[in-house]
């Protein structure tokens, strides 16, 4: 059996690092997957050295303020990987930590896989050198990443988005605005304020404070998604007549609502996805936006922004992530018919230039399974 040391050290990187485990598992390969992971992994039979929920935060102060203890996992990791003779490793996203790691990896002689591009294209080009010595494979996601990477001559392989396959409602948008109270006259608004506990700190007084301005001019029905590592005790700003909704729920609450406040990242797709307008928000700890804002090489901080290359979605980034602005852009969507139009148009659009004919899992497992046959 061959052993394979896996690292999902983020929400969005464990959905995907699932569908891996079950695309090998539905094969019938005999691969034994361990490392950084979360509840989800564990119930699908992968063995979690450590809890990806100790590793969870954003920016670069956050990050350096936890330094000691990123070193000790990432220690940990390794004599681990070197202890079982780890036959490779398949590092998702997460570049601060997953980057180092691959070069320790490749030093000990294990083969290294990456899922999920470092977004060399918006900032820190330089990452392409460090992918091209220390990454055996890798796996991308979006159709703009294949010229970059064919022109720094890097092994890589184009998946699709893992996304377009996790994507699925269960729930029909009338049965489940029926099923939750919400009449045929109510908006329902979806918020969304992360995965990560400072994106939620940061994010969710503004949102509150947008939802009580709207409430005055629209009859408000609002549902608050949960990440799967967010705690309710995290979540004592949200107003008491706000539903939260764990995690689970998450495609069937974004397919039944009228609009979404989300952060910026995975969330924004998801909506895209499943054609719903939405107002993507961000705020980090001042001084790593001021620090980042020198290296970021395009103006777009949306993935669906990004891949359609325009604003399609309204972006309030630090200064302007305020209740008052949110609930400028939120009412545009509400009362315009053919702005929403026009949003749903090209996220259909950008759902169309992502598919694939295979699913992204699939072609990782056949690679990796094919790679390590000899």
């Amino acid at each position: 059996m061959k052993n394979i040391l896996l690292v999902a050290a983020e929400n969005s990187a464990e959905t995907y690092a699932v569908q891996v485990l079950k695309e090998f598992q539905a094969r019938g390969e005999r691969f034994h997957f361990w490392g950084i992971g979360g509840d989800r992994l564990a119930a699908s039979g992968f063995e979690n050295l450590v809890h990806n929920r100790s590793l969870s935060m954003v920016g670069i102060v956050e990050v350096a303020a936890h330094l000691l203890r990123i070193r000790r996992v990432l220690n940990l990791v390794l004599r681990q990987a070197r202890e079982r003779k780890a036959d490779a490793a398949l590092l998702i996203d997460y570049p601060d930590f997953n980057l180092r790691l691959a070069r320790r990896l490749r030093r000990a002689g294990i083969p290294v896989y990456y899922y999920i591009s470092p977004t060399v294209w918006a900032w820190r080009y330089s990452r392409v050198e460090q992918i091209r010595r220390w990454v055996s494979r890798l796996f991308i996601i979006f159709p703009f990443e294949v010229p970059i990477y064919e022109k720094e001559k890097v092994t890589f392989t184009y998946t699709g988005h893992p996304l377009l396959a996790e994507v699925r409602v269960s729930e029909a948008r009338d049965e489940f605005r029926r099923r939750h109270g919400v009449a045929a006259g109510d908006i329902l608004l979806a918020l969304l304020p992360g995965s990560r506990e400072a994106e939620v700190r940061l994010l969710l007084a503004e949102m509150m404070g947008a939802v009580r301005l709207l409430r005055r001019e629209f009859p408000l029905k609002v549902f608050l998604q949960k990440a799967q590592n967010i705690h309710h005790e995290q979540l004592t700003a949200v107003d008491p007549d706000i539903r939260v909704l764990d995690q689970e729920q998450g495609f069937d609450l974004l397919n039944a609502a009228d609009a979404v406040i989300t952060t910026c990242g995975t969330s924004n797709l998801e909506a895209a996805l499943l054609g719903v307008p939405f107002v993507a928000v961000y705020r980090v700890n001042r001084l790593t936006y001021l620090l980042g804002r020198r290296f970021v090489k395009i103006g777009l901080y949306s993935i669906v922004n990004i891949l359609a290359g325009r604003q399609v979605a309204a972006e309030l980034i630090q200064k302007e992530c305020r209740a008052e602005r949110i609930y400028e852009e939120i009412k545009k969507i509400l009362d315009e018919p053919r702005l929403r139009e026009e949003m749903r148009g090209e996220f259909l659009r950008i759902k169309t230039s992502l598919q694939q004919e295979e699913k992204p899992a699939a072609i990782i497992c056949r690679q990796i399974a094919a790679d390590l046959a000899g």
